[in-house]
């Protein structure tokens, strides 16, 4: 079957709306059966260059898997396939759902087509889909459906440019992303924001680039506490445009401040177990007025990494001051997330004061500029 998962993504740049994306979907579950529903416009369904029957507007068909073979109930019959299958709309509007008769996972809903594929263990779902409406999906999904059109044309840039900066990352697997939070969310098609569907179309094809003209990591986090994080203080990796600064929109936005109280007797078992020597009189207060790497106790001796504190007690952030009270600690917090980067929150706000989208992206990012995917050099296959 002559179908180039992946390859086709490759061949060309990533300008105008005539160019998919390969993003495998449900990624974090196993699937063995699912329903195919078809909710705008007829699919055909093709195994090994050939039409085996089709799905109408309306229609639906249970996909399951039968060791290496897939199976399809549909309508008209039963049908069986080798190891992949693609459903194909017959035109550029139309739209599927992937239904479960099980309560989890839910339903979801995408444009354009789908693959299935067999793997050893489950089946694997395959969207092809044009990338200017998996960017759109993928701002609702990181960003929510209710925010100014300004914050959405910023977000769509930073997601246009991470796909395109790590487009190769699932290539020994044939399709370039996956819909987990590491390539970025992706949960459908963009249903509830005629904004973010304009967004996209606004800044179609545009990327941010750093002073080489080389493709930024579109980093961001929900809120940076007032203060954006360099970015060394998370990765140990200086980079010029990740630069921390302070961010007075993000203050007071609802992710700007937390706390989270525990048993003094477990953070002493946990430094204990960390390696730092704790007795009676240890002080075990902490300041941290601006963004540090590590948390001190005492003398410069005694150090642990600040992010591997807020992975192991699952902390909002790491911008924390620690207050010792009787048999208790208190961490009072501020941020929610990594701190590198854009605050979506601080955007928000940017968007709200009638900021628009290039200068909130200048804001956050150091010496970058927008440049359009077509004039980029890197969509070469290797």
């Amino acid at each position: 079957m002559k179908i180039r998962l992946a390859i086709a993504f490759l061949l060309c740049s990533l300008w105008g709306f005539s160019q998919n994306i390969n993003v495998r979907i449900y990624s974090d579950n196993k699937i063995e059966t699912f329903v195919f529903y078809a909710k705008s416009g007829k699919y055909d369904i093709v195994s090994q260059d050939k039409i085996i029957c089709s799905v109408n507007d309306g229609e639906s068909v249970t996909i399951t898997k039968r060791g290496q073979k897939i199976h399809i109930n549909s309508l008209y019959g039963f049908f069986s396939a080798d190891t992949l299958l693609l459903f194909r709309g017959l035109s550029q509007d139309n739209k599927f759902q992937v239904r479960f008769h099980s309560k989890k996972p839910l339903a979801r809903e995408y444009d354009n087509d789908l693959y299935v594929k067999t793997s050893p263990t489950s089946l694997l779902l395959i969207n092809d889909v044009n990338f200017e409406k998996y960017i759109a999906g993928v701002v609702e999904s990181e960003a929510g459906a209710k925010s100014e059109l300004e914050f959405y044309k910023a977000q769509a840039v930073l997601c246009r440019t991470y796909a395109a900066k790590f487009y190769k990352r699932h290539l020994k697997n044939n399709y370039n992303l996956c819909d987990g939070v590491h390539c970025q969310a992706y949960v459908g098609r963009c249903r509830y924001s005629n904004a973010i569907v304009e967004a996209t179309n606004a800044t179609q094809g545009l990327v941010l680039v750093d002073q080489n003209k080389v493709l930024i990591e579109a980093i961001f986090s929900a809120n940076s506490g007032g203060e954006t994080c360099n970015s060394e203080l998370v990765w140990s990796k200086t980079i010029p445009y990740l630069r921390g600064k302070a961010d007075p929109y993000s203050v007071g936005q609802p992710g700007y401040e937390w706390t989270k109280t525990i048993a003094k007797s477990d953070w002493i078992q946990y430094l204990t177990k960390k390696g730092i020597a704790v007795t009676d009189s240890t002080d075990l207060n902490f300041e941290q007025p601006q963004r540090r790497k590590y948390l001190y106790i005492e003398d410069k001796d005694s150090v642990l990494n600040l992010t591997t504190i807020r992975t192991d007690w699952k902390l909002r952030s790491t911008f924390f001051c620690i207050d010792m009270r009787d048999d208790v600690v208190v961490f009072y917090g501020k941020g929610f997330g990594h701190g590198v980067g854009l605050s979506q929150e601080g955007a928000m706000e940017m968007a709200r004061l009638g900021f628009p989208y290039k200068e909130i992206l200048e804001f956050y990012f150091t010496n970058v500029s927008l440049r359009n995917i077509s004039k980029l050099n890197f969509f070469q296959i290797e």
